[in-house]
């Protein structure tokens, strides 16, 4: 990462714990990965439910806290993800799965849903993608025209990272300095209008949270229709949960130009990152308008 030119840090003797609260409750169903042995995960009444493929089995449930590491959310298990629950396709007969006792959970929840969208991510699963199932994981978009996009020695972070859920694969500006003007294009490939962008901001890892306050994330962006010409600043929540901004004023099918206006600036790096992002069909409030301390 590029190396920032001040360190930016934020002190504070009050924090408005209403500022980190959740904006509705995690209980739901959600459909698990293909590539475990459980059909989904039951969240409710602070307990965690494993559902399992084979009804034969019995389903239990353990209890958690909601906790932040590095201000990123967690989900802290009373015990270890059992081993037994990844035996299942690719992980049929491996023997050096290697699991945790937390969850990374980023969490939106659209207005018509009964159920939030749950993201979540742990260990002795295939990291390529989350370990849950929604209907974003179904969504496909493509993107030209990207200015720059950071390469070090071992990795690299391409703009079509936007379209990857997995931890660790974000789009990551690569000029010096924060990345203001920065941007790329989303392609409007299936004329349809869309009057939301969902974003998941910021670099977000699993084994690394710190990275996220460590590295810059989206404070405004501008949106402006290739064809129509139409442009707005909008504003983003400095979360990495699931939120959406309002594009509507784009009222014909079109690609749409995204550019950096403006930075939350990290602790160490002046990268700005971006984890997701793909226009979408209705609004979705994040779990968190800001991540913990």
């Amino acid at each position: 990462m590029k190396k920032a030119g001040l360190l930016f840090i934020i002190l504070s003797l009050s924090i408005s714990t209403s500022m980190f609260c959740e904006n509705f409750p995690l209980d739901g169903h959600y459909r698990f990965t293909v590539y475990s042995g459980l059909s989904r995960i039951d969240i409710s009444n602070g307990n965690l439910v494993y559902v399992f493929h084979d009804t034969k089995k019995e389903n239990y449930s353990v209890p958690y806290e909601f906790i932040h590491i590095d201000g990123m959310p967690f989900i802290k298990l009373s015990e270890k993800f059992p081993k037994e629950l990844t035996e299942f396709y690719i992980y049929k007969n491996q023997t050096n799965i290697v699991t945790d006792d937390k969850i990374l959970i980023l969490a939106g929840k659209s207005e018509e849903d009964k159920y939030p969208i749950l993201l979540a991510t742990t260990t002795g699963f295939y990291k390529r993608y989350p370990c849950t199932e929604t209907v974003i994981s179904e969504q496909v978009r493509n993107y030209k025209d990207c200015s720059s996009y950071l390469i070090e020695k071992n990795k690299d972070y391409p703009v079509k990272n936007l379209n990857i859920l997995a931890a660790d694969f974000p789009w990551v500006e690569g000029v010096p300095g924060d990345g203001i003007g920065e941007g790329f294009t989303i392609e409007n490939s299936w004329g349809e209008i869309y009057p939301y962008l969902l974003i998941m901001n910021g670099y977000i890892s699993y084994e690394k949270p710190y990275l996220y306050k460590q590295n810059g994330r989206v404070k405004k962006i501008k949106i402006r229709g290739l064809k129509s010409g139409k442009s707005e600043i909008l504003d983003v929540l400095d979360t990495p949960h699931l939120q959406t901004v309002d594009i509507s004023f784009i009222t014909e099918p079109e690609d749409i130009r995204i550019e950096i206006e403006d930075v939350y600036k990290g602790t160490k790096y002046d990268d700005t990152c971006i984890h997701y992002m793909i226009t979408y069909f209705e609004k979705v409030v994040p779990y968190e308008n800001s991540i913990g301390d």
